[in-house]
């Protein structure tokens, strides 16, 4: 025993995936080469992850169809968007469907159908046409007249030939409405009219603001105008809309005038400054106009009759008598001019400076547009709006102190400035820009984005105007220079955990939750020094995701592909499922690589938050197939350690404290070799615990 020595290793540092195996022995012997769903420990080491659980158990999904789109927290309240389920529905004529043999293609007859590219459709009651099941949903990929749409099949046809039966039925699926949770009731609440086309719609993003007055959301989708919400408050954004305490600049009365037989419209508005093609859309109309409800829809201007009269023309003639001056005496007006700064399809948004900006408009991806100052409803540059045109694509917007960021995928500027008279565009790279959206967060004082090279902040430093820009994500390059070709990064989203100054990038997998994967990363502060340490996720399936406040505690939330809401941070498990951890230390050679070593006991230092069991296996020798190894030790904590002075109390039903009195796990080893690394794993459903470190005693043998 007297030669025997021993090794005391902190667990900190993080995962390594890319360093040399000697050097990260010697330089960071206490980071893992392996790390699952382990975090950064606020009290020192690694801590397996805390599980999620549906946010309310009794309304656990919402209503609808798909994957959840958005969700975001406002107002001690979680709001959530789906898509619709049953837009229309119906019965389709005797063997609506015509395949082709050899194709996946399936052409359906429905007369009138009304849909677009993109549109989902649902089937019940149809028999196999070609071989080909046809009771599912699928998404229009064509379609080629007024009466035929086609799909893609989930395989080939085997024949050439119509069929389906005489009891066909469908459903189809055309816009996505947003719902608040109610205690109580659940996802009962829509706030949302039907009219928001969830075709291409691939998520919801959210920016809340309270220059107004009142906290509020603006939301963008990538496809319809924005709009903004504050509690069931709705209202769609247009250039000019009115102040706060109306959603209208003008209330305007009786103004309408149509003839029977004819579709024309004529609008008496004085001093209306419209053009031909411009965009009008009126509310609150007392009376169908020919025979249509005009409420709520857009409408093109046709003809300029004079400064204070224009036209648009209805869907159909009219079918009611000439009416004139008609409409009521408080008709609210919307417009859009039909200019460069179209507000349709905006993907981001962001305030700044107590404007509204905007960006990622498909028809101009150059442009940032803002509204007037103190105001989400005007975009009049009377007013003080006004459009920028960047130089590149956009692919994300922020504000951080006092500098609102713009993102390109290679190239990144910022606006200074206070408002439309002073605002400066300043280049900061043409060399790193942001290739995920979704991926811009802010947190520990810093912007953080994933360019192609990796994770990078944006650091202000003590020179004004100064931006340092690096890769703070060196140890998992390999992780992250796979991404753009492992995962699709348009799908996947991300969430800040402030309380313990975390943040989390989830790759959603299109198969399963357990097959979704993610990064976490936290940072350490140790020695009056900070810096960040990462880690992978593995069985968190979130298309979407935010945190906030709820009755001021930090609430994390995400929405997964079958439409449920969950909270993050909640109970032991995966919504009762496994959850799987490893942390794999580096191969420690122990001052010799040549020299053999006899392994006699192992000391594991943990911090059990109840009863836990933890396995451990050991490698030796760089993973060597020649020597063998030994089995798999199983080392169990018996509960909580001891907290408070009432050795085994219980806290509540499940919780005790005082059920282990040391953090030590101890165990005698077997095997010998140059080098050895341990490898801690936990599956199942209990609570989470922490490794703080470990001791290894062994004795050396000679040289090998």
């Amino acid at each position: 025993m007297d030669s025997w020595k021993d090794v005391t290793v902190l667990s900190r540092g993080g995962l390594y995936t890319n360093e040399d195996a000697l050097v990260l022995a010697s330089s960071n012997p206490g980071a893992a080469i392996r790390m699952l769903n382990f975090e950064v420990s606020q009290f020192g080491g690694y801590r397996r992850i805390n599980g999620f659980e549906p946010y309310d158990a009794t309304y656990p999904t919402l209503p609808g169809l798909g994957k959840v789109l958005g969700v975001w927290i406002h107002s001690d309240t979680v709001y959530g968007a789906r898509r619709n389920s049953g837009d229309a529905t119906g019965s389709l004529g005797t063997d609506p469907f015509a395949v082709t043999d050899g194709s996946a293609t399936v052409t359906v007859t429905h007369v009138s159908h009304g849909l677009a590219i993109g549109s989902f459709v649902t089937f019940a009651g149809a028999s196999t046409v070609g071989g080909l099941p046809l009771n599912s949903e699928f998404v229009v990929t064509s379609t080629p007249t007024a009466n035929t749409y086609t799909f893609t099949a989930g395989g080939t046809s085997n024949a050439t030939t119509s069929g389906g039966g005489a009891s066909v039925t469908y459903s189809y699926s055309y816009y996505y409405s947003v719902y608040r949770f109610v205690s109580g009731v659940g996802w009962g609440s829509d706030i949302t009219p039907g009219t928001r086309s969830v075709i291409n719609v691939n998520k919801l993003r959210t920016t809340e603001h309270s220059f107004t007055g009142s906290e509020v959301h603006i939301v963008t989708d990538g496809v319809n105008r924005p709009f903004r919400h504050g509690g069931s408050t709705y209202i769609e954004i247009y250039d000019r809309q009115g102040t706060e305490a109306a959603d209208t600049e003008d209330q305007l009365s009786n103004i309408f005038d149509t003839s029977n037989g004819d579709a024309t419209v004529n609008v008496t508005h004085v001093g209306h400054g419209l053009a031909v093609g411009d965009t009008v859309r009126f509310s609150n109309i007392d009376v169908n106009l020919g025979g249509e409800n005009a409420n709520n829809k857009d409408y093109t201007v046709t003809v300029i009759v004079d400064a204070d009269n224009y036209e648009f023309e209805l869907s159909s003639p009219s079918t009611v008598s000439t009416q004139n001056n008609v409409g009521g005496t408080a008709i609210n007006f919307f417009y859009t001019f039909s200019s460069l700064k179209d507000l349709v399809g905006a993907k981001y948004n962001t305030d700044f400076r107590n404007h509204i900006f905007f960006a990622g408009m498909p028809s101009n991806p150059n442009f940032l547009v803002f509204s007037s100052p103190n105001t989400d409803l005007n975009y009049q540059a009377s007013g003080g709006a006004g459009i920028i045109n960047v130089g590149f694509t956009i692919t994300g917007i922020v504000k951080f102190r006092d500098n609102l960021y713009i993102f390109g995928s290679d190239k990144i500027k910022r606006l200074v400035g206070n408002s439309s008279a002073d605002f400066v565009l300043q280049e900061v790279t043409n060399n790193i820009g942001c290739i995920a959206p979704d991926s811009i967060i802010e947190i520990g004082g810093d912007i953080l984005f994933l360019a192609s090279d990796g994770i990078r902040p944006i650091q202000g430093t003590a020179r004004i105007g100064d931006i340092e820009l690096e890769t703070v994500s060196k140890p998992i390059q390999q992780i992250l220079q796979a991404l753009p070709t492992n995962q699709d990064l348009d799908d996947m989203c991300s969430v800040v955990i402030r309380a313990k100054t975390q943040f989390r990038y989830f790759f959603p997998s299109t198969v399963s939750s357990a097959d979704s994967e993610g990064i976490i990363g936290g940072i350490r502060f140790a020695n009056q020094r900070t810096g960040w340490e990462f880690g992978q996720l593995l069985g968190i399936q979130a298309t979407v995701a935010a945190s906030g406040l709820i009755n001021n505690q930090e609430v994390i939330v995400h929405g997964d592909r079958s439409g449920n809401i969950f909270k993050q941070e909640s109970g032991n498990n995966f919504n009762g499922s496994e959850v799987i951890s490893v942390y794999a230390t580096p191969f420690l050679y122990l001052d010799s690589t040549e020299k053999r070593k006899v392994f006699q006991h192992l000391a594991l230092f943990t911090r059990p938050e109840g009863q836990s069991t933890i396995n451990l296996g050991v490698a030796f020798d760089w993973d060597d197939p020649t020597i063998p190894n030994p089995s798999t030790y199983t080392l169990t904590t018996a509960g909580a350690l001891l907290r408070y002075a009432t050795t085994g109390g219980t806290y509540d039903s499940t919780f005790t404290f005082g059920g282990s009195s040391s953090p030590v796990l101890e165990t005698n080893l077997q095997g010998s070799g140059r080098a050895i690394s341990l490898i801690i794993t936990s599956t199942g459903t209990q609570a989470p615990y922490s490794i703080s470190g470990f001791s290894i005693t062994y004795e050396e043998a000679g040289y090998r």
